[in-house]
């Protein structure tokens, strides 16, 4: 070029000068020059057939543009309503199809790109619009392919194979007491800020029914959890078992062979890998560590449990719910529900009914056992037979249901000074109650609180021990500075008093426990005794 440039000035210096360019000096400048331009008209050539694939005359596209704006919006309403149609059909161990997952992640990346285009439409020149004409027309036919794609027919959910839950069988008929402490554990449920749960109440009032309400609403509605698990606790407490029953639940091995440490962590990484989960345990009787047996403690993990002493749920750490006994109304009315409704027609039954209602003393499960055997009786005697049987011995007709859970409790006192105070309110027959003052009292002057150096140590012991006569549902703390001893209660005391009868006639209550402790500490001796001889 510089050569180029050098022989157009040529003609400005000197003939000697313009000498030194010769004839071949001109060809090789000309031929330099032809090859550039060459080279510019391929570039150009090639920006043309960019244009000429890549633009067209914007004729319309505004048009075009309100169009896509109109899909959009038809598309966002099918979606709608396919949401509706899930929300109204999608259960437990049912899940969204991949189909449809795909198509809701279609409809968002659509939601999201269309605006974009619109705005570049709506602000670009008319040369710069030719270039978007094409864009708007595929994203045109991509609007249409969805359209058709969510029709959708009934396929829009599929069995979800990794659930893990189970429906369990309750009652047909609940009553409002019921239902109140069932919506009130929802509700602690649905709150991040409580994690445990603790249902507790004497034997037979209906905790472990309450609880199965709950597992089946979680089941039967969609809710926030992951997995729903269901373990009955046994008595005799261990680690080992209920890991094993923990896992079962969910469907995993877990080898009692592994140390105790590493069969918590299996199940911790099970739990937490299955997400936001209901562990149910059912009739725990002491409290445990839950990171001793594998249960994550987090936000989106809930432990419901039920048991017959409000310190077991205290040891937990649980927002405590007491289950109390069924108020007058919807005891009479679970009665009915079970006896049946036709037993209003028959007047002369009615007041034996309401007798023997009052005489359950509101719990359920004395309720439906006695109202199912007599569903279907008409005879006058019978009822007033029953009555009088129940009067008795209300735990003969819930013995197998009721006692050996009324039985365990006392077990568990351990301490043979509590289990002596505790057969003592046996002995009272107060409708109202017993005044605690009078109780405590009665329990120091008898000698059943040891001696303990002052009187106070002494008040203050028996107070404990009244406590935890009430915590563990063996006495009712009924106001007014009174306690009760509920029927059932009254007759295992009774139950376990007749144990010492055979060896002491005596009438009074206090001689013949004295006597039946006694007894049991002989025997316990002979044991040891015939060890060493042997």
């Amino acid at each position: 070029i510089s050569r180029y440039h050098f022989k157009k000035q040529a003609h400005f210096y000197p003939k000697s000068v313009s000498h030194f360019l010769n004839m071949d000096s001109a060809k090789e400048i000309f031929m330099e020059f032809v090859g550039q331009a060459g080279t510019v008209f391929e570039v150009g050539k090639s920006i043309l057939g960019l244009i000429e694939n890549h633009w067209e005359f914007p004729r319309g596209i505004d048009e075009n543009v309100n169009n896509l704006r109109r899909k959009g919006d038809r598309l966002n309403g099918q979606k709608e309503g396919i949401e509706s149609r899930i929300k109204s059909k999608l259960r437990p161990r049912k899940k969204i199809s991949k189909e449809v997952v795909l198509y809701f992640e279609d409809v968002k990346r659509m939601n999201g790109e269309i605006p974009i285009l619109v705005s570049k439409v709506s602000t670009r020149s008319f040369f710069s619009r030719g270039f978007l004409v094409n864009d708007v027309r595929k994203m045109g036919e991509e609007l249409d392919e969805l359209l058709e794609k969510g029709r959708f027919s009934d396929d829009l959910l599929v069995d979800d194979l990794s659930w893990i839950g189970q429906v369990l069988p309750t009652p047909s008929f609940v009553v409002d007491a019921i239902e109140l402490v069932k919506n009130k554990i929802i509700r602690y449920l649905r709150n991040d800020g409580v994690q445990k749960i603790g249902v507790y109440g004497m034997a037979g009032v209906g905790k472990t029914t309450v609880v199965k309400l709950v597992n089946n609403e979680l089941l039967k509605s969609v809710s926030n959890f992951d997995i729903i698990v269901w373990v009955t606790v046994s008595r005799e407490f261990s680690v080992i078992e209920l890991q094993k029953k923990i896992a079962e639940a969910m469907n995993v091995v877990i080898t009692v062979d592994e140390d105790e440490i590493l069969r918590a962590g299996m199940l911790y990484e099970i739990l937490t890998e299955k997400g936001r989960f209901v562990l149910f345990l059912d009739g725990v009787w002491e409290g445990f560590s839950l990171e001793k047996v594998g249960i994550p403690e987090f936000s989106g993990g809930k432990l419901v449990l039920t048991a017959q002493s409000m310190d077991v749920c205290r040891q937990m750490d649980c927002h405590v719910i007491k289950m109390e006994r069924l108020p007058e109304q919807d005891a009479w009315q679970l009665f009915l529900d079970n006896v049946g409704h036709n037993l209003m027609n028959f007047t002369d039954l009615l007041p034996i009914a309401r007798c023997i209602v009052e005489r359950c003393a509101g719990l359920p499960l004395v309720i439906v056992t006695v109202a199912c055997t007599m569903r279907g009786e008409r005879s006058l005697s019978i009822w007033r037979n029953a009555l009088v049987e129940l009067k008795s011995n209300i735990l003969e007709w819930v013995k197998n249901e009721v006692y050996s859970q009324l039985r365990f409790s006392y077990d568990r006192l351990k301490d043979p000074g509590i289990q002596k105070c505790f057969l003592t309110c046996a002995s009272y027959c107060e409708d109202l109650g017993i005044l605690k003052g009078q109780l405590i009292m009665d329990w120091i002057e008898k000698g059943l609180i040891d001696e303990m150096g002052s009187k106070e140590v002494m008040l203050d012991k028996a107070q404990a021990i009244l406590r935890t006569l009430v915590e563990n549902c063996l006495l009712e703390d009924v106001g007014n500075e009174r306690v009760r001893m509920h029927d059932l209660t009254i007759d295992m005391a009774k139950l376990i008093i007749q144990e010492l009868t055979f060896f002491c006639c005596s009438s009074s209550p206090i001689q013949q426990i004295c006597i039946f402790f006694q007894f049991r500490l002989f025997i316990l001796l002979s044991k040891v005794l015939s060890c060493n001889i042997l």
